[in-house]
Order: C-alpha cells, then sequence, then structure tokens
C-alpha cells in the first residue's frame, strides 16, 4: 500500500495504475457525456438486478408484486374513500390495515439491504474514481465541485456539472431498467 502524503490517503497498487494512466481523454465533452452516460446505466443496471436479486431470496418475486399491487389498491380505495366521506368504506378499510402494515414490513428488510449495498457501491465508483477523473472536492469553492467541477455537457450558455448530468442519466436508466427487468411495469 502507498500512502500519498499531500491528501493523506492510502491507494493500492490498483489505484496507483489508475492514477498513472492518461484517462484525460474521457474528460473531453463529446466523450464525457458518453462514459458518464455509460457509467450511469452500469451502476443503475447492476443496482436493479441486485434489487431482484434481494428481493426475490428474501420475499419472492411474485409475492412481492402481488404485495405491491394490493398495497396499491388499498391506497386508491382509502383515498376515494377519503375523499367521498364514505364512513363505512374508511371502517372496512381500517380493518384491512394491519394487513397492508405488515405487508410493508415484510418489504423493509430487503429495501434496506439494497440501498446499503447501492451506496456503498455508487461511493466507491464516486469517489476512487468519478471525482479524481473530473475533479472534485471543492476544487473550485462551489457545491458541484465538490461533486466534480469540471462540466460534462453543455445546454446553450451552461455548462452542466459531472453530479447533476449523473442525477439525470441515472433517473432515465433506472426507470428503463426497472420496466426491462418488470419492477415497475407500464401501465
Amino acid at each position: 500500500m502507498v500512502i500519498n502524503k499531500e491528501g493523506g490517503y492510502a491507494y493500492t497498487k490498483v489505484f496507483k495504475c489508475m492514477r498513472m494512466a492518461d484517462l484525460s481523454w474521457l474528460t473531453v465533452i463529446p466523450v464525457a457525456t458518453v462514459f458518464l452516460m455509460v457509467v450511469a446505466f452500469v451502476l443503475t443496471t447492476v443496482n436493479q438486478v441486485i434489487s431482484r436479486l434481494v428481493i426475490s431470496h428474501f420475499v419472492g418475486w411474485d409475492k412481492y408484486q402481488a404485495m405491491r399491487k394490493e398495497m396499491n389498491e388499498y391506497r386508491k380505495e382509502s383515498m376515494a374513500a377519503a375523499r367521498s366521506g364514505d364512513a363505512k368504506q374508511l371502517e372496512k378499510l381500517k380493518k384491512k390495515k394491519s394487513q397492508i402494515d405488515a405487508m410493508q414490513a415484510q418489504q423493509m428488510k430487503p429495501t434496506f439491504i439494497q440501498m446499503g449495498i447501492s451506496m456503498v457501491m455508487f461511493f466507491l465508483v464516486w469517489r476512487v474514481f468519478l471525482t479524481p477523473l473530473f475533479g472534485g472536492f471543492m476544487a473550485g469553492g462551489s457545491l458541484f465541485s465538490m461533486f466534480g467541477g469540471t462540466p460534462v455537457a453543455f445546454v446553450p450558455g451552461y455548462g452542466i456539472p459531472l453530479f447533476v448530468l449523473y442525477l439525470i442519466f441515472s433517473f432515465f436508466c433506472s426507470t428503463l431498467m426497472q420496466r426491462v427487468l418488470g419492477a415497475m411495469p407500464i401501465e
């Protein structure tokens, strides 16, 4: 392990090789935008696959989908009964509330496990690879420079920083992969 005395960070040999490699071509604007799109797609795809595997292991995919459908129906019925002021329907739905709460509790464990794995994966990729490559950690003094201050795309008059563009790509890729893997059906 090599210690970088300037920043106090410990880097393994892999990270040292990455620092020595000339990756500056990845920060040039059309390449940087496509590169970030690929990174967002890979991370969200891996995240969605992990999510599906964790849900399948702890709950079962079919049971999970049935519970989601039942909870959505309960929510819609509750809102409709509340809007119309139907006391009979609200009382009937109150009896079903404990069953819905139990379903939500059963879904929490896989959700938290998947969230923990996703956050670790995200921060590793962000801290180890993207931030050093695109500059960051208060390089320019602004909040966005902490997450990579170099613009990776431009719209007329504005440069879009790494973090903002990653959020846009990540949201798009996540929605796409949820539909492909069946986690979010097209309605």
